[in-house]
Order: C-alpha cells, then structure tokens, then sequence
C-alpha cells in the first residue's frame, strides 16, 4: 500500500469514495442530484490542483494506480476558499439545482481532515489508519501542530477509529441534518 498526494489523474478514483461521505451527511441540496451528477461533480473537484495540494491536501492510499482510500483536508484559515470552490463547481454542474455548501467546521490553527473514505471492497484492512498515520508528517510540513475533524454520530466506527489514533473530543456541531462531534490530535 502506497500512501501519496493525490494527482490529477486520480480524480475519477477519488469521487465515488467522497460520494458515499456526501450521501451519509443526507443534505438536502443533493436529495436529488443523480450519482452520476455527484460523480461528475467530484471529479471535476477533485482533478482541480487547488484541492490537491494547493489551498487544500489530498493524500490516497492505493496499489499501483488503484485508488482505494483518500485523505481530503486544509488548513482552517483556507475553509472559505476551499468551501468557495466547491460551490462555484456544484453550481455549475449540470443536475445540481443549488450549489452544494458547508462551512464553519474547523478552528483557528488547525489543518482540518474534512473528508477520509475508503473503497467498500478495501474496508477492514487498515487503510484509514494509515492514512491517518501519515497525516501528522505531512500536516508538520504545512507548519500546524493540529489535526482536527469532525465525525457523525451515526458513525461510532469512524469515531471509534479516530480515539485509537489519538484524536479527543473537542466540542460538538451541527452539519448538514447530523450532529458531530469535533475531534483534534495535538502534534
């Protein structure tokens, strides 16, 4: 298993697995929007290098040129423009009646992990956790000493995940229709 910054190319990859993050968040913006709409738009998201390694860092796990888990985040003081860009994208996107929005999650300082996912077939062999394990070298690099997330709490596998990795809780928030609970990982 490789873990790397995200390239271009990998976009098409990338999408289905942040697809299925959008789909559990149940916003009501995407209540209609096709999967091939979602798909198209995430793709488009996720080739563009402002999200690969420019305002925001996106790292994948993969095998050879298999994407089967991916890492998405940025540093807090770049939310606007990362949350900018995704509503300029899904504006524009054909099947999208209303641009897709999200905002407020992260705190002053932090590098915030805003997206983690992996491939159903990939499930339950460890990838998330080294994604996680090389996030702390690769966010030192960008000069923060935080990692923060947020994590739902219909999902106590994901919660239980981030405790053994380090992350406390750190406060709760409303995204979308879920509450979640804010964790962060001093480095």
């Amino acid at each position: 298993m490789q873990i790397r910054q995200a390239q271009p190319q990998d976009g098409a990859q990338i999408a289905p697995l942040i697809a299925m993050i959008y789909r559990d968040m149940e916003m009501p913006v995407l209540k209609n929007v096709t999967e091939t709409a979602l798909i198209s738009m995430l793709t488009t998201l996720y080739s563009m290098p402002e999200n690969l390694s420019g305002l925001a860092q996106t790292l994948v796990a993969g095998e050879k040129d298999r994407v089967l888990g991916v890492a998405f985040g940025h540093p807090a003081e770049n939310e606007v423009a990362v949350n900018q860009i995704l509503k300029k994208v899904s504006a524009s996107q054909a099947g999208f009646t209303a641009p897709l929005a999200l905002g407020g999650e992260s705190r002053p300082g932090e590098w915030y992990l805003s997206m983690l996912a992996v491939a159903p077939q990939a499930q339950g062999q460890g990838i998330g956790s080294q994604l996680l394990n090389a996030l702390p070298e690769f966010v030192e690099k960008l000069g923060k000493s935080k990692i923060s997330l947020n994590v739902d709490d219909g999902n106590p596998g994901a919660a239980k995940l981030y405790h053994r990795q380090g992350f406390r809780p750190d406060g709760r928030l409303m995204i979308g229709v879920h509450p979640y609970q804010h964790m962060g990982l001093a480095l």
